[in-house]
């Protein structure tokens, strides 16, 4: 399996195949943490929002350091810029309400943003991807597939 490789397309992170990483450890203002805790839960935990994007693997809110900070932590296809410009088109005000508790977020729409995004992004030290070529778009075909084949078995099935 090939080494994962820091691709100067992704700022900071790594990239393999079709697969990026971006892990971001952000000072938070005071009380962020309670905050948005309170918009996590009012979530349930869970940000589907992020469907709209349609390039997310995964992605983690975590409060570190006496919820002083915030760890964010994701994995997406393709390059960074292109999945930072398509928070800030396909869900701008969210992305503004989650990250607005980080000091000195200037707003997803400000030209700086992805200077403060680049300035507290970390690099993994080791990452594993199961399908590296695999898409969120493919994933999403293959359950199609997958359901299609199923129902028609079950429609011959005795």
């Amino acid at each position: 399996m090939p080494t994962p490789e820091t691709d100067s397309e992704n700022r900071v992170g790594k990239r393999l195949g079709n697969i990026s990483e971006l892990t971001v450890i952000a000072p938070l203002k005071p009380g962020g943490a309670l905050r948005l805790r309170a918009i996590f839960d009012s979530l349930g935990g869970r940000f589907e929002q992020a469907d709209r994007v349609g390039t997310v693997h995964d992605m983690r809110f975590v409060f570190i350091e006496n919820d002083t900070k915030l760890l964010f932590a994701t994995t997406y296809d393709g390059d960074w810029d292109t999945y930072i410009d398509d928070f800030a088109t396909l869900i701008p005000e969210a992305m503004d309400t989650l990250f607005s508790e980080v000091e000195g977020w200037p707003g997803i729409a400000d030209p700086s943003v992805k200077d403060v995004i680049a300035k507290y992004q970390i690099t993994a030290s080791a990452w594993y991807v199961a399908c590296p070529d695999t898409t969120v778009p493919d994933v999403r075909r293959g359950q199609k597939v997958l359901t299609a084949m199923e129902n028609l078995l079950d429609a011959v099935s005795p």
